[in-house]
């Protein structure tokens, strides 16, 4: 699975959950409904140009999430569709222009099959302008490296991007376990949500990527808590963003470290 760069990223952040009108405009404008939709979304609609939008609403509020590799073709999207959104203020619908990402977080685990192990989940905060450095460094999948390739890409991602780790020996992972009722996607929730948080306040983000784990978004539920207004993308193949394959390198080095 190769690492790229992530698309450019527009966040419409809306009080109103009243997005039906700008589903139909997008029927309208040859984009395809997707089913099931991935992640984040309630719905989704790509079009053959490669725009991607996902959206849904929650809590008495909407997110809708943009994503393209051209980035004319998102600033086009907010000219065309824009007005198709509720408005949050005294104004015509269409509000506020929306908020492009610049820096993404990204969070994974290792060691979660080595029950008798470390279990170790890290954080790493990426401007988006500095991606192609880590690619061109070598940043990817975990699993794709050698173990002293894992160990030379976490130092230098620890000396150049805000991170966070946490680590657990088996003891405590048992302990941390049973005061989550034995419920382990909760216990990595929780640990991924911490050190996002640790991560934003280091480095302040509005968009995070986390590899998925599990299908009800415990990430997205957990991080609500203390950072609502962090978008989570809990996708499949999350190491294919930069962050996440950040992210995988860190906690695999931590668990690395641990054993040696």
């Amino acid at each position: 699975m190769a690492t790229e760069r992530s698309p450019v990223a527009l966040i419409y952040r809306r009080a109103s959950t009243r997005l039906a009108p700008l589903r139909e405009l997008l029927e309208r404008h040859d984009f395809h409904a997707v089913s099931p939709p991935d992640a984040l979304g309630e719905w989704e609609y790509r079009h053959d140009d490669g725009v991607r939008v996902r959206g849904g609403g929650g809590g008495g509020g909407s997110i809708v999430l943009v994503e393209s590799e051209d980035g004319r073709l998102a600033d086009d999207f907010d000219a065309r569709h824009r007005i198709a959104l509720p408005s949050d203020r005294d104004v015509p619908d269409g509000g506020d222009a929306p908020e492009g990402v610049a820096v993404i977080a990204g969070s994974d685990e290792s060691g979660k099959g080595e029950r008798e192990g470390l279990l170790a989940v890290a954080a790493v905060a990426v401007p988006v302008s500095v991606e192609h450095e880590l690619l061109a460094r070598g940043v990817r999948d975990s699993k794709m490296c050698a173990q002293t390739e894992i160990a030379a890409l976490a130092r230098w991602l620890e000396v150049h991007c805000a991170h966070a780790v946490e680590v657990m020996a088996r003891e405590e992972r048992a302990s941390a376990l049973r005061s989550s009722g034995g419920n382990e996607t909760r216990l990595l929730a929780a640990m991924h949500a911490r050190v996002l948080a640790r991560v934003h306040g280091a480095a302040a983000f509005p968009l995070a990527r986390v590899d998925r784990f599990a299908p009800s978004r415990p990430v997205a539920a957990a991080m609500a808590a203390s950072h609502p207004e962090v978008v989570v993308d809990e996708c499949s193949r999350g190491e294919r963003y930069v962050a996440c394959a950040a992210a995988s390198i860190v906690a695999r080095a931590a668990v690395l470290r641990g054993h040696a």
